[in-house]
């Protein structure tokens, strides 16, 4: 039997045999190792697998060398063979050792990879993008498997899973016809630990506390993996969970967007500037969560000869987000400004006032406290797969693979929000670098009288929630050929169905709307709440409530808020066939080897969209009278299909200029499918207010994105441990699906005057007061009966035709030195023909294109390494219409540059025993956002920094 094993890359970087303490043994291949060759696809190294095969299985007495490699260096070390020995252009990175990623969240351990960028969510690393492209274009494997993800659409989010039971990740850039489709950014494919990759009995724990710097709170979490090898290593099983909590504050400051033409005005003096760029809203957040995830798998494989392999695995993830968000709040109108300054150069409000007895028909301002569950998540991920490696004999070689993965987002109907406020005067300013709303009594942490808080709006649900579900089957051969020139052929098939369904529960109530009912101060426990570690220079003191005792009150006296099931729900079935074949060829110029391979995927993809819409039939007052609710007509059932074929051809080739220098070259066609959520035919209807009625919905005749790309890279491996790269790519894609927002007009019911009547501009000048608040104030109700007459409404909806053209390159440099220091360095530069100008509801840019640096310095001697890393993005485009994002106006929001530094330090105790020390953004940076010019401030967020300590263990 052989003692040693042979490290090897299957087409999606998977190791087929390691070694628990990373030795391997160079030994001529077994019909073993013969089998897990055959499986690589083109992406691997250009030896002829077969020619080797055929020397016979190996001596189980010979000697071999044994090659013992640990840490960090190990882990670089083995990435690079990997991009060595690829065919495509990729990258990856591989954990240290078994159950130790380098980072605490595997897309945080994406980030140092050039090119890749990622999107945060409670300062942990959430979503991927790769070469300027976001998380819809990137296509996320586990062990070559899609799994379901419970995101709007196709993006996964990374933070469902623990990153110590992941053992590698792979990003592939460019594209071979053996690799599934649905990635013009990449394809990343993460590896998890199978029993057969390591030797007998192994056993690995870890322990540690998590502390973070806003909540000052210390939270445990907790890992373990079992691993063994039973019948002479014919049967395996692994079992690995893990247990993670964190006890997060999230501070914010934000606006839901600048309103762009308004006329600042009021009652008193008139017209005090036009054409104004105007913040909807100001918030002051405090995100207190209580973040749980729980990740468990079994993996099962059996040998039952040297010509099979049976793997069956099953996973299953659960991830809470207990959220409450306490909220000083401020609503601001262009009809009330008491004074305002404005940058001629943007046309925007820098500083203003709200002021009581001022305003036109809008009410007066309020200081506004907001009880909130809106972020909660609560996200079930499970899959099993099986999988059967057949050495049918020495030249052909299957691999069957069935899975199935669900995830669903249980949220429905449990979000609730809840606001109270107390009719007040207040000034924005926001002509510093952070801006500041001061409202009146609120100084050095004194707050106006308790008794002066009135009810205002309640709603329940609110959040979508999801439900996804895939089915793969898939059947991969490879023929390794004895020629010198033709080298094996990869051909398969594959069938997948997702079904995707989206849902809302919901219920608002404004029975006590206009702050006209004074606030049950002992039954709402309203009392007063601090910030910790808030923002320097704002109010971080203002009133909080129990937000539950706020709907049992509502409940009591009569105004009971139960959610139900909107009538803007959908399903999205999306069933794909696959077939590929590639072939590899080889053979020398001179003395330099190439090698290339030759395919083309074929895809038909088949949709069915079912949804439910009820339209919006009229507009009555609350009981406010200057806030307003939809009111819906019948349910309405909504189908839709659609079908396309796509053709993907691809060319990939590598020239070995020396032994240690490699040129390659791609060009290959790859496509992105549409979101489900924008294949919904349904349309959402927000929350009436005066001048703003807001829609959006779907698009179910979307095609998707088509892409030819080519990639040209250098790299000089010249040392064992060194490397440096270069490549450029371009990419030109066709059929660019953007968010934009337009007008549509939707004809309203007839009603009789009892229903309760709108107030128009026509008709705002009668004498019925609206305002309960300032009785002579001329904001009155219509007399006019709608009668059918129409309203318009801004809709934001997807839709295909823009192209655009993206280009860039990437410099990369790891070096290592013999005294135990060592240094990774990679930037990539992206340009793109489409950018915001002018109009944006004409405009066109590609979000989340942006440039990208890492710098990681380590030492690693004998027991003890240490690593310092920065992250750096350059600003991006965040989005081209932030109503695609919940805001409020159809303008774009940028997400200015961000740099991020980590750290870490681990010591061995003994062979078994570790001691580590962790760091995540250890100098607090805070991530900011503007809207079309600098001072339109979006948002400013603080997700502070977090330790750890902790204890490793290995048996």
């Amino acid at each position: 039997m052989i003692k040693g094993v042979v490290r090897l890359i299957n087409p999606y970087g998977e190791n087929t045999v390691t070694n628990h303490k990373h030795t391997f043994k160079l030994v001529p291949a077994t019909k073993r190792t013969l089998l897990g060759i055959a499986v690589a696809s083109a992406l691997h190294s250009p030896i002829s697998f077969a020619q080797e095969a055929q020397s016979g299985p190996a001596d189980a007495n010979a000697d071999v060398e044994v090659i013992e490699v640990r840490g960090i260096v190990s882990s670089l070390k083995q990435a690079m063979t990997n991009k060595k020995e690829a065919l495509a252009v990729s990258d990856g990175i591989a954990a240290e050792d078994l159950g130790k990623f380098p980072d605490l969240n595997v897309a945080e351990s994406l980030q140092r990879i050039t090119g890749v960028s990622i999107d945060r969510s409670g300062g942990e690393g959430q979503q991927v993008t790769v070469r300027g492209f976001g998380p819809q274009f990137n296509t996320v494997l586990v062990n070559g498997r899609q799994i379901a993800t419970d995101s709007d659409g196709r993006a996964f989010n990374f933070d469902v899973l623990a990153a110590d039971q992941i053992t590698g990740a792979n990003i592939f850039k460019s594209g071979v016809a053996s690799m599934q489709s649905g990635g013009i950014g990449s394809t990343i494919n993460i590896t998890t630990a199978r029993p057969f990759d390591y030797d007998g009995l192994q056993l690995v724990g870890t322990v540690k506390g998590v502390y973070e710097s806003l909540s000052e709170e210390t939270s445990p979490q907790a890992s373990f993996l079992a691993s063994n090898t039973f019948a002479d290593d014919k049967l395996g099983l692994l079992l690995a969970v893990s247990h993670q909590e964190r006890d997060v504050q999230i501070n914010r400051i934000q606006t839901a967007g600048w309103r762009p033409g308004l006329t600042l005005s009021n009652r008193n003096d008139g017209v005090i500037a036009d054409n104004v760029y105007f913040p909807r809203n100001w918030d002051q957040i405090v995100d207190q969560q209580e973040r749980t995830r729980t990740n468990a798998s079994l993996v099962a494989q059996y040998a039952p000869s040297d010509e099979v392999t049976i793997t069956l695995d099953g996973f299953v993830s659960k991830f809470e987000v207990d959220s409450q968000v306490t909220d000083l709040a401020s609503w601001f109108e262009p009809d009330r400004v008491g004074s305002a300054t404005i940058n001629p150069d943007t046309n925007t409000a820098t500083q203003f006032t709200q002021e009581i007895d001022l305003h036109q028909g809008s009410g007066n301002p309020a200081s506004d406290f907001v009880s909130s569950t809106r972020n909660i998540r609560e996200v079930t991920n499970n899959g099993f797969g099986l999988n059967i490696d057949w050495q049918i004999n020495e030249a052909l070689v299957a691999k069957f693979d069935v899975s199935h993965s669900t995830a669903e987002n249980d949220i429905a109907g449990d979000a609730r929000f809840n606001v109270i406020g107390i009719i007040n005067n207040y000034e924005f300013d926001g002509s510093g670098e952070t801006p500041t709303v001061l409202h009146d009594g609120f100084n050095d942490g004194e707050l106006p009288d308790v008794s002066l808080n009135r009810l205002h709006y309640n709603e329940l649900g609110n959040p979508r929630a999801s439900e996804d579900e895939i089915t793969e089957y898939k059947a991969d051969f490879t023929y390794l050929s004895d020629s010198i020139v033709f080298r094996k052929a990869d051909f398969g098939i594959l069938y997948s169905e997702r079904e995707k369904y989206s849902y809302q529960l919901f219920a608002s109530q404004c029975g006590f709307c206009g702050y006209n009912e004074a606030a049950p101060v002992d039954t709402l426990n309203i009392r007063p709440f601090t910030a910790n570690n808030y923002f320097d220079g704002l109010i971080d003191t203002w009133y909080t409530y129990d937000g539950d005792a706020y709907l049992d009150y509502l409940a009591s006296e009569g105004f009971p808020v139960v959610p139900t099931l909107q009538p803007n729900h959908y399903t999205v079935n999306e069933d794909v066939t696959a077939l590929y074949a590639q072939f590899e060829f080889g053979y020398d110029i001179g003395d330099m080897p190439l090698t290339m391979n030759v395919g083309a995927r074929y895809e038909e993809t088949d949709v069915e969209v079912a949804a439910v819409q009820a339209f919006v039939s009229d507009i009555v007052p609350t009981s406010d009278l200057t806030l307003f609710a939809n009111q819906f007509g019948p349910e309405q059932d909504i189908t839709g299909s659609t079908s396309y074929s796509n053709l993907l051809p691809s060319v990939n080739v590598k020239l070995e200029l020396k032994d240690d220098m490699i040129l390659r070259f791609s060009r290959y066609d790859s496509i992105t499918r549409p979101t489900m959520s924008q294949m919904s035919p349904a349309t959402t209807f927000g929350e009436p207010r005066r001048q703003n009625l807001q829609a959006s919905g779907g698009n179910p005749g979307l095609e998707p994105f088509q892409a030819e790309n080519w990639d040209l890279s250098f790299e000089w491996y010249y040392s064992d441990v060194s490397v440096f790269s270069f490549a450029v790519f371009n990419k030109e894609v066709e059929n660019f699906i953007v968010t934009l927002s337009g007008e549509e007009t939707y004809s309203l019911s007839a009603r009789s005057a009892d229903n309760g009547y709108r107030c128009t501009d026509a008709a705002c000048a009668t004498d019925v007061s609206l305002d309960p608040q300032n009785p002579d104030t001329d904001v009155v109700a219509s007399t006019e009966e709608l009668n059918g007459e129409s309203e318009v409404y801004t809709v934001s909806r997807p839709q295909n035709g823009e192209t655009a053209t993206v280009n860039g390159f990437e410099v990369a440099l790891t070096h290592i030195w013999d005294n135990g220091f060592g240094i990774t360095a990679n930037a990539t530069v992206v340009n793109s023909d489409a950018e915001v100008s002018g109009d944006t509801s004409q405009a066109f840019a590609l979000e989340g294109l942006g440039d990208s640096q890492n710098l990681i310095v380590f030492y690693e001697r004998d027991a003890f390494q240490a690593r310092v890393a920065f992250n750096n993005r350059e600003a991006f485009l965040f989005a081209l219409d932030n109503t695609s994002v919940g805001g409020a106006t159809a303008e774009p929001v940028t997400t200015e540059t961000y740099g991020q530094w980590d750290m870490s330090a681990s010591y061995d105790i003994n062979e078994n025993l570790s001691v580590f020390v962790e760091g995540i953004n250890v100098t607090d940076e805070e991530l900011r956002q503007v809207g079309r010019f600098a001072d339109q401030v979006y948002s400013i967020e603080d997700n502070g920094s977090r330790y750890s300590v902790g204890l490793r263990g290995t048996f």
